[in-house]
């Protein structure tokens, strides 16, 4: 099957179409009905990853969306020959995808679980990342409930969907609103703290609050979405110090979002320091820490969020550009 490069990128999800540079004379097609199926397709030297539908009346492919229930047909049923499922067979009946941009896909099926659509073929440092964390019994990974590979290639993961959680771009905007720093602070450094033990000498590579799941009746936190930074191109640094400056650098963008909101600027600076400090000085146990390191590599990250915002969402920018003004006025990266 030719799919010219405009086919290609109407088969990625929107804000990753310009990973598209040429057309695709290789595709795999598992099909699930006439009309459906999963698509992998070569362009470019990488393998990309297409839930699909195909139009009746011109017959040309396009990304699947909820309405068109693919996910939830393919985990309804046996797996299609050529992929390997270790997700338990369950009839579903409805999707709803997860609206936030994402380096990946999510696809909840009957508010039971969540499925996460890889955006290309690879070796998953994230699938890895989660078993070890499996493996060392942490606490606060939402369920693993198996893969779909290709070969030995992850192209899809099943977690247990926790209902009536919301991300931090949500729960945390709120707190933030309120001048709430309680204990979700301190639970969130003991989270940390945690996560670097049972990952053996590994990080998260993309962590903000935006990955922290919380619902509304207490402060239990999750931590979601393990495959690293979108726009490294090698093996990242395994420095616990990255993790905590991403987080740190999060409630800037936190506070950004509450700015935009109409929060109170002098307040909401505050908040961001003591956030900050709180959670930085209960990740350390009360140890001593470089703070002039963690400061300079908190403005570096925010340059890569710009790269990000440029890339794939420019409507953030906005967060970056106040995260980077506000900390050379407290004279991060000065030293």
């Amino acid at each position: 099957m030719h799919l010219s490069k405009a086919q290609c990128q109407q088969l990625l999800p929107a804000s990753r179409g310009d990973h598209i540079k040429s057309c695709s004379d290789v595709s795999v097609d598992f099909s699930i009905s006439d009309h459906a199926g999963i698509l992998i397709f070569e362009s470019g030297n990488k393998n990309f990853i297409a839930p699909y539908v195909k139009d009746v009346k011109n017959k040309l492919l396009r990304r699947a969306e909820s309405k068109d229930a693919v996910t939830a047909r393919l985990l309804s049923n046996a797996i299609p020959d050529g992929l390997r499922s270790t997700i338990p067979v369950v009839a579903y009946s409805h999707e709803r995808f997860i609206s936030v941009d994402q380096s990946n896909e999510s696809v909840v099926l009957d508010e039971s679980i969540i499925v996460k659509w890889q955006l290309t073929v690879q070796n998953s440092i994230g699938a890895h990342k989660e078993n070890v964390l499996k493996d060392n019994n942490f606490a606060y990974l939402p369920e693993l409930l198996g893969n779909i590979y290709w070969g030995d290639k992850l192209i899809a993961s099943a977690n247990k969907f926790i209902a009536g959680t919301t991300d931090g771009w949500s729960w945390c905007v709120e707190k933030a609103k309120e001048n709430d720093l309680g204990e979700w602070v301190e639970n969130l450094a003991v989270l940390t703290a945690e996560m670097h033990r049972c990952l053996e000498g590994l990080i998260h590579g993309d962590f903000h609050v935006g990955q922290i799941l919380k619902t509304s009746e207490s402060d239990q936190l999750w931590v979601i979405d393990f495959e690293g930074d979108p726009l490294a191109a090698d093996a990242q640094t395994t420095d616990v110090l990255r993790d905590v400056a991403s987080m740190s650098a999060s409630f800037f963008h936190v506070g950004a979002v509450a700015l935009k909101y109409g929060a109170d600027p002098v307040k909401i600076k505050e908040w961001i320091i003591k956030a900050k400090s709180l959670f930085t000085n209960k990740y350390f146990g009360g140890d001593s820490f470089d703070i002039a390191s963690l400061h300079s590599l908190m403005l570096d990250l925010e340059a890569r969020e710009l790269k990000y915002a440029d890339k794939f969402l420019p409507k953030w920018r906005y967060a970056p550009e106040f995260a980077i003004a506000y900390m050379k006025e407290l004279g991060y990266g000065s030293n």
